[in-house]
């Protein structure tokens, strides 16, 4: 609040109050120690610090927790003078209006105006604006909620010093002593309550100490809209043991968060957990770009990855009770989440590969040696933020540039200083042709459906790109969606590592993403980015990825990075004996042999 903002009689009872020869002296007054010494060694005790107005906004600046010790009360002395010679007497008293405290979580003349008497401070009556003004010399006994009487008899004397020093007149005094005062707890609004803490945990000390008006990125509406999706999702899915769930969105172009859901209720049990900003393992969900640095690799949608237990590999499943799907195309793999195929496809490209680009990309730190994390890094054996992993999913739809996310333009001290936060770097992943094409597999509706099922809540009225993952024990679970416009990322489960009743991603954390894509859309059209120009096509054999030749019994029509177009014409498709037969790899002919003998049909596709 500027000085000019603030009632005179709140600067005339502060000064009466707190710091008589505020005007005379250079930040400590000596006459002052000496009286505040003598009087603590009359009543025994140390009750009379001597601090003037100056004093006190030293320490309110530098440690304003700190013990009152004689050190401290030097350290304060030395901050106080340097501040003098820097500092108006009229910008001295402005700070120290605005930081004291004035009880009941009220910090400055403004906040304490509207949590007393509901008003701004400059609408403050004589009689409330001179009460207030004597709160902060001892706020828990001078508290108007509980200690009206008590705080109301000092800011009586306080007048009664006003009127002997001819600063107000005797029937201004009478006015403010004969106003009825009702204060009561007036506490604004909890808002955006996660987003608030971590805006203000990101914000450099120096600019919190200075205070203040912050603006943020923040779409309000679309915030409390979220918060509620995330309080009825949670209600509803109770009885599946899940507890807690969050959800972020930002913005694609600029990667600021417009929404962050921390959790489903702030003040219950663990509320003030924000699970966006937790590292937790992410499942699956970092698929993608295993996925991207194959297709860089000179790989294509059409590749074929082995989804089986036993083919030549170092990963080997003591247990192996995941479903095999044989050799599949990484279109299908990505978008059906098979886990073999991707290990698969992890150990081709490299782990260290992985976790560079991981690292590039802003989604984790990974400390440690690729044997830290082994081919488990496909299937999320890595912790990551879900902020940072929405932010990293920007590459498919950004033309293969990540950008870190944020949620702060600028802080507006009230000296007239600007502080803005560093520019956010785009980063380039890969490069636009692999994003696309890595883009184009995960919002591939019908390659998603084979696994999942029909009607799945990733499924809109437009296109997207999305990934779900579900950590082992079904503790965390994890789905993104990409459009041009929004990049939202959900989490569900539970924050002390508890599994619940076996629900995966497509079933917590994916109704949240398309609760958030309905409300961003409102009725219209988000969008995917159009293929570069330079991208190939042909059509492919759907079982083998070759070209497709004259006895493949189907064909797709599939794009290639340019120069990645398989030359090859499929072989797996032949004729026997007059009658159409496949001919798998070697690599693969176990797992045929195990389907055949489990009565299985193995698909021609």
């Amino acid at each position: 609040m500027p000085l000019d903002e603030i009632p005179s009689h709140v600067l005339l009872t502060v000064v009466a109050s707190e710091d008589e020869q505020f005007y005379q002296h250079r930040g400590v007054d000596g006459l002052g120690i000496v009286r505040a010494a003598w009087l603590d060694l009359r009543e025994r005790r140390a009750g009379y610090g001597g601090s003037t107005i100056t004093m006190q906004l030293a320490r309110m600046t530098m440690h304003p927790h700190a013990s009152r010790t004689v050190g401290a009360k030097i350290s304060e002395a030395v901050v106080a003078m340097r501040m003098e010679r820097a500092m108006s007497k009229r910008q001295i008293l402005e700070q120290y209006l605005n930081r004291a405290y004035y009880g009941n979580g009220a910090y400055g003349i403004e906040a304490a105006a509207h949590t007393y008497f509901d008003k701004p401070a400059r609408s403050l009556s004589p009689g409330e604006a001179t009460l207030l003004a004597i709160v902060p010399r001892a706020p828990s006994a001078y508290d108007p909620l509980r200690h009206l009487a008590t705080a109301v008899r000092r800011r009586d004397y306080v007048l009664g010093l006003l009127a002997d020093g001819g600063l107000m007149t005797a029937a201004e005094v009478d006015r403010a002593r004969a106003q009825t005062l009702t204060p009561a707890l007036h506490l604004p609004p909890s808002r955006a309550r996660h987003f608030t803490d971590y805006v203000l945990a990101t914000l450099p000390p120096e600019v919190v100490r200075r205070g203040g008006v912050v603006r943020t990125t923040l779409d309000l509406p679309l915030e409390e809209a979220l918060e509620r999706r995330v309080t009825d999702h949670l209600d509803a899915m109770q009885r599946r043991n899940l507890d807690q769930a969050g959800v972020v969105v930002l913005d694609t172009a600029t990667g600021e968060i417009l929404a962050m859901v921390g959790s489903g209720n702030y003040d219950g049990e663990d509320g003030q957990i924000n699970i966006v900003t937790r590292r937790r393992h992410p499942g699956s969900a970092l698929k993608p770009f295993v996925y991207g640095l194959a297709i860089e690799n000179g790989e294509s949608p059409a590749s074929i990855t082995y989804d089986v237990n036993d083919v030549p590999s170092a990963y080997h499943v003591l247990h192996p009770t995941q479903p095999e799907h044989g050799p599949v195309r990484y279109r299908e793999a990505l978008a059906g989440s098979y886990n073999l195929g991707a290990i698969h496809v992890l150990e081709k490209v490299g782990i260290g590969r992985m976790m560079t680009t991981l690292r590039r990309a802003g989604v984790a730190e990974l400390d440690g040696t690729p044997d830290d994390y082994g081919l488990r890094l496909a299937l999320g054996s890595a912790k990551v933020r879900l902020l940072d992993l929405a932010a990293g999913y920007g590459f498919l739809v950004r033309g293969g540039m990540v950008q870190q996310a944020g949620g702060v333009i600028d802080a507006r001290a009230a000296d007239g200083t600007t502080w803005r936060p560093s520019p956010r770097a785009d980063r380039q992943i890969f490069d636009a042709d692999t994003s696309w094409l890595v883009m184009d597999m995960l919002a591939d509706g019908d390659a998603r459906h084979k696994v999942f099922g029909n009607e799945l809540p990733l499924d809109l009225p437009f296109p997207v790109a999305a990934k779900t993952g579900t950590s082992r024990g079904f503790a965390d679970t994890v789905a993104i969606a990409a459009t041009r416009e929004v990049i939202v990322g959900a989490w569900a489960g539970n924050f002390d590592g508890e599994p619940t009743q076996g629900l995966v991603a497509m079933q917590s954390a994916a109704p949240l993403v398309r609760a958030a894509l309905l409300l961003i859309a409102d009725g219209g059209r988000l969008t995917l980015p159009e293929p570069p120009p330079d991208l190939e096509t042909a059509d492919v054999c759907p079982l083998s990825g070759l070209r497709a030749g004259p006895h493949c019994p189907h064909r797709i029509h599939e794009h290639f990075r340019p120069g990645t177009v398989p030359t090859r014409t499929c072989d797996w498709h032949r004729v026997h004996n007059g009658r159409l037969v496949v001919r798998y790899p070697d690599d693969v002919a176990a797992w045929a042999r195990r389907m055949r003998q489990r009565g299985g049909r193995l698909a021609n596709r």
